[in-house]
């Protein structure tokens, strides 16, 4: 993630993406989801985004925003997003714009993170055989990202799937399985009591010098 924001923030013509890149991966929104947001939807006093589903709003078609789930939702802006929000000019009711300024359109989204994020920096990022690799990534990957940063840092499931907008999601569970999954390794990896301690089963407890 460091690699790719660094690198968008080196090349000027990139550094609209390198923002994209900090609010797909610090909101888990969609970037359908992105490139609709307004500064409507942004209260940076309070430092929450609302996404409002506006489906049978009386908005114009092209301009009306309907969220995968029908369910409008609420999260907090995270301290990296803010920095970015609160660097970015207000041109048009749009927070997030391509290049030269223009509209996001998710295609191309997708096709200058390919060819000019991903591609150039693969060489850097090794993958096991038959795993995916560095350059598999696409846009729905910070999605990934999100879930599984915020599993590691023990957000709470139920918030995280307010957060992500899913009443009942098998991709959150799954990296809440593999967190889970993790801690019980990691704990089975600390010498607590020391040669004092419980081995091969023996659930007695023995004197400890503490």
């Amino acid at each position: 993630m460091k690699a790719m924001i660094d690198h968008c923030r080196g090349h000027a013509a990139l550094g609209w993406l390198g923002d994209v890149i900090v609010a797909l991966a610090c909101t888990g929104v969609r970037i359908g989801e992105l490139a609709s947001l307004k500064w409507g939807d942004v209260d940076l006093g309070n430092r929450q985004i609302t996404l409002t589903d506006e489906t049978g709003h009386r908005v114009q078609e092209s301009e009306r925003r309907t969220l995968k789930n029908g369910r409008s939702r609420r999260f907090p802006i995270h301290p990296d997003l803010l920095v970015v929000l609160n660097g970015l000019v207000r041109v048009d009711p749009y927070v997030f714009h391509g290049p030269r300024g223009k509209r996001l359109h998710p295609d191309k989204v997708r096709r200058i993170l390919i060819r000019d994020v991903l591609t150039p920096l693969a060489g850097r990022f090794t993958s096991s055989t038959g795993n995916k690799s560095f350059l598999d990534g696409r846009l729905h990957s910070f999605r990934h990202y999100f879930i599984s940063a915020c599993a590691g840092n023990r957000v709470p499931e139920r918030v995280v799937m307010e957060w992500v907008g899913h009443a009942d999601s098998d991709m959150v569970r799954h990296y809440f399985h593999l967190h889970v999954e993790e801690s019980k390794g990691q704990m089975n990896g600390v010498d607590f009591l020391g040669t004092a301690g419980c081995t091969s089963g023996d659930v007695s407890v023995s004197s400890h010098p503490n």
